[in-house]
């Protein structure tokens, strides 16, 4: 911190809601034999560390895993993932918590010709391998 000022993070959630395509055969799912074809309602499929998410679901929560390297952990990260066949995108609502501040996030990912993540993650990925070759950095 920026003084010697610290912040310090009490908490951070994350609610996720995908198309339930999106989500379809990710191994938390198979393995607990959770069914998301034919939802006509919102439906939860997880609860618990950024962690557990990340290992249940490797191709869908790349957004988590970032917040809670960026924050307070993977373990103490929490996320929800919803299923929802009323969202066409990928959306992000994350809470912060912290001793001095709380705000919210929202962020809604188009998703990419692979429902299960977004467009810009490609973009993302492409910016940051043309940094790495870049003689000049501004900015992050």
């Amino acid at each position: 911190a920026a003084w010697g000022l610290r912040i310090w993070l009490v908490s951070v959630r994350m609610i996720t809601r995908k198309p339930p395509g999106g989500l379809k055969g990710a191994p938390y799912l198979e393995k607990n034999g959770i069914q998301v074809d034919g939802l006509k309602e919102p439906k939860l499929v997880f609860s618990g560390s950024a962690r557990e998410a990340s290992a249940g679901f490797p191709a869908n929560v790349n957004v988590v895993a970032a917040l809670s390297l960026a924050g307070i952990g993977p373990d103490r990260t929490h996320i929800d993932i919803w299923a929802d066949p009323a969202v066409t995108r990928n959306c992000h609502d994350i809470e912060v918590d912290a001793d001095s501040a709380r705000f919210k996030l929202s962020i809604e990912n188009v998703p990419s010709d692979n429902p299960k993540t977004g467009r810009i993650v490609a973009l993302s990925v492409l910016a940051t391998l043309r940094k790495l070759g870049a003689p000049l950095r501004v900015g992050t």
